[in-house]
């Protein structure tokens, strides 16, 4: 009989504003059935200001997988369910393990007390929560809740998940005694890129914006990359989050000279790809990052990365696949122009990038959770 594993988590595609987690469980979820496990995810219709356009408790499909929606009120990021709790209550007996996602939720808070309970084992998968710029975000609310709630359901989850050594280790040092293990983040790797040209001359940034991902420092290194090549174009594609645009293109207004900047807003699927496949370079200067998602979707599309050290990829500086730089505006720009002035670099760094990411294919990746979720039910079944 094949192992039974149900995901919680607050939001589920197509909710994609919310980030990397969202692609990741699903795209994860897709991999675990193709493996024979049966699935299913629990989630609310929680879209930003709105709700998604899904039915309600009745299992659908999510481009494949098996999903059930509820309703959340009030529409806040906390994203307050009792169908989706009752829902838990009557059936998470029926699973052989629960997969919570998230941290400083209503599912997951519901989901990791709710499995105490009835004894069955859970993986907690923080994504980042405990991270230093993410805890430190909105400490005054965070730190009271963590004490009262989070700190609990770490120390009693069957296995905690990071997604780098880095994040276990912050796991290890907010909840010593949490039973950590790791398994990166997935990525598609096509054996194929697709036929767009590679500019010369394109910077992309990829992801949410929001104050995490640094904008207030990438904005000052692209004046300093205008300095020297005024025909450096940077493309920002994703999501505003809580107006931080606005607040971007102050920034903007305020250099001198003022960089090539345009938005492009969310892309997604073929899109996406081919923007990756265009760049000359992806650019991540966040302040804190679990994972970092974008970076393996670039180095797949052959696209050399500069990252901030508050990201885990010094695996970049190992391999010579891009840059791994102090996160400030002069360590990002120096390392933006150098490849940008020499396109050999640039493509040696690109081919080296694409072996490093064969590396993180999602099917290598959902054996090793699968490895791990059969040995945590199994020492369930046997305590």
């Amino acid at each position: 009989m094949s192992l039974r594993v149900l995901h919680v988590i607050p939001s589920f595609w197509p909710a994609t504003r919310y980030g990397g987690p969202i692609e990741g469980v699903l795209r994860l979820c897709q991999r675990l059935l193709g493996l024979g496990v049966t699935v299913e995810v629990v989630t609310t219709d929680a879209d930003g200001a709105g709700d998604l356009a899904v039915p309600h408790a009745e299992k659908t499909l999510a481009e494949g997988v098996p999903v059930r929606y509820f309703p959340r009120r009030p529409r806040t990021r906390f994203a307050v369910s009792a169908p989706l709790a009752l829902h838990l209550a009557r059936e998470i007996l029926r699973w052989d393990l629960v997969h919570v996602t998230a941290l400083f939720s209503f599912s997951s808070a519901a989901a990791m007390a709710l499995a105490r309970r009835a004894g069955v084992p859970a993986v907690l998968s923080p994504q980042g929560t405990l991270m230093p710029w993410a805890i430190g975000s909105k400490r005054w609310k965070k730190a009271p809740y963590f004490e009262l709630v989070e700190r609990k359901n770490v120390l009693s989850a069957a296995g905690v998940h990071a997604t780098s050594d880095e994040e276990a280790r912050e796991i290890l040092r907010h909840v010593p005694g949490a039973r950590t293990f790791v398994v990166p983040n997935g990525v598609d790797v096509p054996d194929v890129l697709p036929d767009v040209p590679r500019e010369k001359a394109r910077i992309v940034f990829l992801g949410r914006i929001h104050p995490v991902k640094g904008f207030d420092v990438l904005v000052p290194a692209l004046a300093r990359v205008a300095a020297v090549l005024p025909e450096v174009e940077t493309l920002v594609a994703g999501p505003d989050e809580d107006g931080e645009q606005a607040r971007v293109e102050a920034l903007l207004a305020r250099v001198t000279p003022r960089p090539r900047v345009q938005f492009l807003g969310p892309v997604y699927g073929r899109e996406k790809q081919a923007l990756l496949a265009s760049a000359t370079v992806l650019v991540l200067p966040s302040h804190g990052e679990n994972f970092g998602i974008v970076v393996a979707e670039a180095l797949a599309a052959g696209t050399p990365v500069v990252v901030s050290k508050a990201c885990p990829w010094k695996i970049l500086e190992e391999r010579g696949a891009g840059a791994w730089v102090e996160n400030t505006p002069e360590r990002v720009a120096e390392a933006l122009l150098l490849i940008l002035e020499d396109p050999a670099r640039a493509r040696r760094m690109g081919e080296t990038g694409r072996a490093v990411a064969a590396g993180f294919g999602w099917n290598a990746i959902a054996e090793q959770m699968l490895g791990q979720y059969e040995a945590l039910a199994l020492r369930g079944r046997r305590s």
